[in-house]
């Protein structure tokens, strides 16, 4: 029989034997089903740090843009090096994690409007990634909040953001489409497929921070939710303009040999759109 004094002295000794097995079953339970308690939709912990977010959001931006132009006054930072460790070290988590962005043509994105939830309301306010920056003279008030986003900026900043209707949003996506902004759903503590839909931003490759840190990074690796729609050039019909190769904000179209030539399309369809000829048309991946 074993003693009391025993059983005492085994008690921190299996404890610590026990720690490795519940720290592996734990994060087998956090990569298989965090979405749902910790970062789901509704769940209190991902509202919260969206909130956080919220407050934060122009001052985070402002650090990012600095972050991202350093190169321009430090060459070591554009440097392959450099820039793996910046990636990997910050990045990968804020652009494919924390805000994952995809982008969209304008027909989806009205579409995803007409989707959205009878019982979401959606406002509009001044485009964070411009506020941060003060890189370009492009509309201010494109930033379109919906679902989860809508209450938490309305109440952050009601003197900034109203609501409006649908038909409100959509029209302002069009204004916005033909001043060549990209459309772009953004979500929330993005993985493995959740929705946390929160935002739709109209992007500028002059001050959109996602865009920004696309360009810089995407040798490394970085990327958006993928498109489902990329862009293909008609050799026949395309005259070698330039046209389109001007509008693509994400510096994925090239003249070779007089005709346009696609790199890695993200899928806006804005190359479509001012084409004379029409000689792009999009396609599913």
């Amino acid at each position: 029989m074993v003693s009391r004094t025993a059983r005492r002295k085994e008690g921190p000794i299996a404890r610590l034997l026990f720690m490795p097995l519940l720290l592996v079953m734990l994060q087998r339970t956090v990569t298989l089903h965090w979405g749902d308690p910790l970062i789901g939709e509704k769940s209190p912990l991902r509202l919260f740090m969206l909130k956080r977010y919220a407050w934060i959001e122009v001052r985070f931006l402002r650090v990012l843009y600095w972050v991202l132009n350093l190169r321009d006054r430090y060459p070591v930072f554009g440097k392959p090096l450099a820039r793996k460790l910046s990636y990997l070290l910050a990045g990968k988590f804020v652009g494919e994690r924390m805000v994952a962005g995809q982008v969209m043509t304008l027909e989806e994105m009205l579409a995803f409007i007409d989707d959205l939830p009878e019982d979401s309301r959606v406002a509009v306010g001044p485009c964070r990634c411009r506020l941060a920056t003060h890189a370009c003279d492009h509309p201010m008030e494109t930033d379109i909040v919906i679902m989860t986003g809508t209450q938490i900026w309305l109440d952050l900043f009601p003197g900034d953001y109203r609501v409006i209707s649908r038909e409100e949003a959509k029209e302002k996506v069009r204004e916005c489409y033909e001043l060549a902004l990209v459309p772009m759903l953004d979500r929330h503590m993005y993985y493995r497929g959740s929705a946390n839909y929160f935002v739709i931003c109209n992007c500028c490759g002059c001050s959109c921070l996602p865009i920004n840190g696309y360009i810089y990074y995407k040798g490394t690796g970085f990327k958006f939710i993928p498109s489902v729609y990329r862009s293909v050039v008609d050799v026949g019909k395309c005259e070698g303009c330039g046209k389109c190769v001007e509008v693509c904000a994400f510096e994925e179209r090239r003249l070779r040999d007089g005709h346009a030539q696609v790199l890695d399309c993200q899928g806006c369809g804005q190359c479509v759109r001012v084409c004379p000829n029409q000689a792009n048309s999009m396609v599913k991946r």
